[in-house]
């Protein structure tokens, strides 16, 4: 047995080995992590990849980082971290989560050069907010969950949604949004809507998914209504309603979930709608519970335009080159409740739709979301404007359901009537698709991550919709 004066020895003799080797690796010029690559990993990973928050590992210093240096390396340099899946040659978006190619191989030559510490102190993290947004004051209203959510501790669950009442009595005006995670673990993403009651429903409760907790959510008021019932509803509800049903507050991912808009603008909540928060958990190897909530800063004056989020891609859809038809469009209107999307047949590894947004007005544009689900492979928003040019203003070559981002751009995209938006989509449904849960079958349309989505969420205003400056009256 080793007496303690030689094992202390030893020790001396690593720790001596350890500043020697990264007193050599700095001599040679190779980056420290202390000094070269904590200032980008705090800077750019380490909101997500800390405790508490939804990232597998954290990165907060070099202990935690130096096992993990060459899966560091691996992933910026594809490009995979940090997320942000947008071709940074079209569009300006100022909202952006990129490394830049000079700290990307700053990375590389750590983890090459044996990923050394360095003998610098290293630099402190930067100060992560944990709370509400600040805005010179609080958030006027909040709105949790009116649950707390238990989660299992393994399996997989679905996407599902939460509604809430709606705390308002009368219009409002938002000018910022946030959605709070109750527990940052397990959120992976979420989105926080003002929407109204489909047609033919009322409050109540049913099952979150398969042996899942009880959540509020619309129920039928008459079961036994037919699905053509259903559609007649529809369509009286979207010509009760005009073009105004669900309208997306702001979607969540790590290390983003508050949404200021533009000065002079605001997203307006009606007291005729509820609140629903639409969730995906990760589930991390024990039980969790989860209770979000979102915050709202109320506009202090009223704002000139109201900022609408919608999916532009349903005004008309072409698959094969053709057109596709409303199941439910009766020959003599226009006003359909949405055309029928053929499935993807099993097998096909770049199955195409093309959605077309015809522009009868002028338009600003703030902010896109694609949102696809696991097929989903890549998608192409493209304008042509009166005089027959093109620009390509986001471009998502390598779309990731596990990653979805929203991109805001850096100044807001006039758009003059007349003028195209095209979004081209594709989806891949083969054995090469890594994410694709079952290749050899059809996939339907529909909300679970197993069905598919062709959604882009346009976050938009229209410029001749400018709003009085005085205020309705209530009174008879």
């Amino acid at each position: 047995m080793k007496s303690l004066r030689t094992i202390i020895g030893l020790a001396g003799l690593v720790i001596v080995a350890m500043a020697t080797g990264a007193s050599a690796a700095e001599a040679e010029g190779v980056p420290t992590f202390n000094t070269d690559v904590a200032p980008i990993i705090f800077n750019n990973c380490a909101s997500c990849h800390r405790d508490g928050q939804v990232a597998p590992m954290s990165l907060t210093s070099y202990r935690e980082a130096r096992p993990w240096a060459r899966a560091i390396k691996a992933k910026v340099v594809s490009r995979e971290m940090p997320p942000w899946h947008a071709d940074l040659r079209y569009g300006r978006f100022k909202n952006i989560r990129t490394l830049s190619q000079a700290e990307i191989d700053t990375i590389v030559a750590w983890a090459d050069g044996g990923a050394p510490e360095g003998t610098a102190a290293a630099p402190a993290l930067p100060d992560f907010p944990e709370g509400w947004a600040s805005l010179e004051r609080a958030p006027d209203v909040v709105v949790e969950m009116p649950l707390e959510v238990n989660l299992p501790a393994e399996g997989e669950i679905p996407y599902f949604t939460v509604w809430a009442e709606n705390p308002f009595e009368e219009e409002q005006f938002i000018e910022a949004v946030q959605f709070r995670p109750g527990n940052a673990a397990v959120v992976h993403h979420a989105g926080g809507y003002s929407r109204p009651l489909p047609a033919g429903t009322r409050m109540g409760e049913k099952r979150a998914y398969t042996n899942g907790p009880l959540i509020p959510a619309p129920v039928p008021i008459n079961e036994n209504e037919t699905a053509d019932e259903r559609r007649a509803r529809a369509r009286e509800q979207a010509t009760d309603r005009g073009a105004r049903g669900s309208e997306l507050l702001l979607f969540y991912v790590p290390g983003g979930g508050f949404q200021q808009f533009p000065s002079g603008t605001a997203k307006r909540l009606d007291p005729d709608r509820y609140l629903s928060f639409s969730m995906h958990y990760n589930l991390t190897g024990k039980p969790e519970t989860d209770r979000s909530a979102l915050g709202f800063w109320l506009a202090p004056e009223r704002p000139h335009h109201v900022v609408l989020t919608t999916s532009t891609t349903g005004q008309s859809r072409i698959v094969g080159g053709e057109k596709l038809v409303s199941a439910d469009a009766a020959p003599d209107t226009e006003r359909v409740p949405g055309p029928r999307v053929p499935v993807i047949p099993p097998n096909d590894g770049d199955w195409e739709i093309t959605g077309i947004w015809p522009l009868k007005d002028d338009v600003t544009l703030y902010g896109l979301w694609p949102h696809m689900h696991l097929r989903g492979k890549d998608m192409t928003y493209v304008i042509t404007y009166p005089d027959g040019r093109e620009e390509i203003v986001l471009h998502v070559p390598k779309y990731d359901f596990n990653w979805q981002m929203v991109y805001d751009f850096e100044e807001p995209l006039k758009v003059p009537a007349g003028s195209t938006i095209k979004t081209v989509a594709h989806f891949d449904n083969s054995i090469r698709n890594r994410y694709n849960p079952a290749p050899d079958k059809e996939v339907y349309w529909g909300e679970q991550s197993w069905d598919e989505m062709f959604m882009i969420f346009t976050k938009y205003s229209v410029d001749k919709d400018e709003l009085s400056q005085d205020k309705p009256s209530t009174e008879e």
